[in-house]
């Protein structure tokens, strides 16, 4: 590493109560190659040496109010590094004998001057600081308990103590004529040059291996040498588990690490999805211990020679350096998340967590630790409108993407109330009958200048800044309104379905607010279906189990929503006090490739028919799928085979139709009129 130069500068500190004498002798000074500052008074001079050193004061001696020998007095006393010297015309004996003696001033100079004699005693005096800075430095290196080194501007070390040597593990005969950075490699080269500026410094690296953190100052000492100070503290673990950093640890390694011109350092982004719904459920304190499991099991299983750190909140980073390429990082973030795949065991509860995750690869992706951190970031919060299991790497595309949403999430507060919400209604078919039993509601929105908004896209917008709530709760009115109203125009009976969000299911008065939907539309309880994604209900099995029980008293039906999307095994089902199963889209897309997803397929239908429990198979697009499922009993299909989402107005035709496909062929009876 290559370091600054750093010339100590002879600091001089000029005191008269007379201006003219003060620019004479600044200028004569200066030219002398000194640091000049001046002070008109004692009380101005001592103010200046509280925020600044001076190696030499020169005084005038006859000053209103404080005399030049109280101000030496003084100085020696607060100040005593500082040699003092007086310059005065006018002093009686007796004061120059008793400053003399008093050992507070170094030499008595007497006005007018010579300028090379005066400029040659001061240099003098300059002479006599570093004399006794250099034995007072000796001295206090070898008694102090502190840790001392004595090291030159480019950080060679001249002198260590004892204390020192067992801080920093050396001894001091291998110490001797290196570089301090050898043994402090965390120390980036602006920490350097900040505590060998011209007054000092300090700064503060940390010590992972022995989960410590090392303070070090610097202090002017002479012959352009420094007194380096170090002292350990043990770190303050981040909640409470070793080897993870904080932010600004973080930030500082990176910086670290980035200054080192390695040849790439990957920032993996890590966000905890739905951990809101742990806070809003359990309490903050116990979320708070849930998080600090997720932090020991990310920290156990870290690829070598990576870092994790916490940024705050539910959201960790990973630091890996000499990252080949993109397929290497996405290998590195499936490493540390490998533990996830299965439920979490916490206090008796088996629990689910996921995350999302992005990654930014430096220098390419960010020059500096901030830029590469935010990237990173931005790769993570695109990758949550992707689903799960998948981890880009940042482009510039995302930042774009990332302002976009938060000027949508903006217009989604005005909405609802701008009525750009609407409800669209997907037929479920019986395998059985050929005829629509039931329907989906599902939303939409359509904003007045950017036409339909995925669904990917707000859902989660909405989740985050609390929407979901009353959005969720206006879906619900809707959907049971045009429901029962379908129903007293004598179409045939169906169930109608309605997505519960994680963040509704966290609400205590949802029980509440789904009774106060059903009494103020009128609709049977028993047409009415909440379908619950199997995500939430494994975050806490146990108490999913308590909040199910409570819905389910109100008379309606429910549902497991993409079942096979989370780590839920089949043996919880009988626990659940569930009326259907919904098989998420991805194993119907497999179903007529993969002999293993029509085993799982064939299995779950079985296993949910033993239990009593109807199934409906998500996403069925083909023919095929749909004569594979017949094959394999399934009870009911949904999906573009038959009808995509449509309007309230075509579903009713739908509806007064019926039957949409030939129980005996499978095959679609007519076209479906939207």
């Amino acid at each position: 590493m290559l370091l600054r130069s750093n010339s100590m500068q002879k600091k001089l500190l000029l005191v008269d109560d007379e201006v003219a004498i003060l620019k004479a002798l600044r200028r004569l000074f200066k030219r002398a190659g000194f640091a000049v500052q001046i002070a008109e008074s004692g009380k101005e001079a001592l103010a200046l040496m509280e925020h600044e050193d001076f190696h030499v004061v020169m005084t005038d001696f006859r000053m209103p109010h404080m005399t030049g020998g109280e101000l030496v007095a003084e100085v020696q006393a607060r100040f005593p590094d500082t040699v003092c010297m007086i310059l005065s015309g006018y002093a009686d004996l007796q004061s120059v004998l008793l400053a003399l003696n008093s050992g507070a001033v170094y030499k008595f100079l007497e006005k007018p001057w010579d300028d090379a004699a005066l400029v040659e005693e001061v240099e003098q005096a300059y002479l006599h600081w570093e004399d006794l800075q250099k034995r007072a430095g000796l001295t206090r290196l070898g008694a102090e308990s502190l840790a001392l080194v004595e090291v030159d501007h480019n950080g060679m070390i001249y002198a260590i103590n004892p204390a020192a040597c067992q801080q920093l593990s050396i001894e001091q005969s291998s110490a001797m004529g290196h570089s301090v950075i050898q043994f402090l490699p965390l120390m980036r080269k602006e920490q350097f040059d900040l505590l060998f500026s011209l007054r000092g410094g300090h700064i503060e690296l940390v010590d992972l291996d022995q989960e410590r953190a090392l303070h070090l100052r610097s202090k002017p000492a002479c012959n352009q040498r420094w007194i380096l100070s170090i002292e350990a503290h043990n770190r303050t673990a981040v909640l409470g588990v070793r080897q993870l950093l904080d932010r600004s640890e973080v930030i500082s390694h990176l910086d670290s690490v980035m200054a080192a011109e390695q040849p790439s350092v990957m920032v993996a982004y890590l966000d905890l999805s739905g951990f809101r719904n742990f806070n809003d459920y359990l309490g903050y304190s116990e979320a708070d211990r849930i998080l600090s499991r997720v932090a020991e099991l990310l920290v156990a299983n870290k690829p070598l020679h990576s870092i994790i750190g916490r940024m705050g909140g539910d959201e960790f980073v990973m630091l890996a350096a000499d990252i080949g390429d993109m397929q290497q990082g996405i290998n590195l973030i499936r490493e540390l998340l490998q533990p996830f795949e299965r439920l979490i065991p916490f206090d008796g509860r088996d629990l689910h967590i996921s995350f999302n995750a992005g990654f930014a690869i430096g220098p390419e992706d960010g020059a500096n630790s901030e830029v590469l951190l935010q990237n990173a970031q931005a790769a993570c919060i695109y990758a949550k409108s992707r689903g799960r299991s998948f981890y880009p790497r940042y482009h510039q595309a995302m930042n774009e993407r990332r302002r976009d949403l938060v000027r949508l999430q903006s217009d989604l507060y005005r909405a609802l109330e701008c009525e750009q919400f609407s409800v669209v209604y997907q037929p479920k078919v019986c395998l059985q009958s050929g005829n629509i039993v039931g329907a989906e509601a599902l939303l939409r929105w359509q904003h007045e200048e950017h036409g339909a908004v995925s669904p990917a896209e707000f859902i989660p917008l909405a989740e985050s800044s609390g929407l979901i709530e009353s959005i969720g709760e206006w879906v619900l009115a809707s959907a049971s309104s045009q429901s029962r109203a379908w129903h007293e125009e004598g179409l045939p009976p169906f169930l109608v379905s309605v997505n519960l969000s994680g963040r509704q299911l966290q609400m205590g008065s949802l029980v509440e607010r789904v009774r106060f939907v059903l009494d103020n539309t009128g609709l049977d309880p028993e047409q009415l279906e909440l379908e619950v994604t199997e995500t939430f209900l494994m975050q806490d099995i146990s108490q999913s189990l308590i909040l199910l029980e409570e819905i389910k008293a109100l008379g309606v039906r429910l549902a497991i929503d993409d079942f096979g999307t989370g780590y839920s095994s089949l043996n919880y089902l009988h626990r659940l006090p569930i009326d259907t199963l919904k098989i998420d889209r991805s194993f119907i897309v497999d179903l007529e490739r993969s002999s293993e997803t029509y085993d799982l397929v064939r299995n779950v239908i079985h296993m949910s028919h033993d239990l009593g429990l109807r199934v409906v198979a998500e996403g069925v697009e083909t023919q095929v799928q749909l004569d594979m499922l017949r094959e394999l009993a399934c009870d009911e299909i949904q999906g573009y085979y038959f009808s995509p989402p449509v309007s309230p107005e075509a579903f009713r035709r739908l509806l007064a139709q019926q039957r949409v496909f030939d129980i005996c062929t499978g095959r679609k009876e007519s076209p479906v009129a939207l």
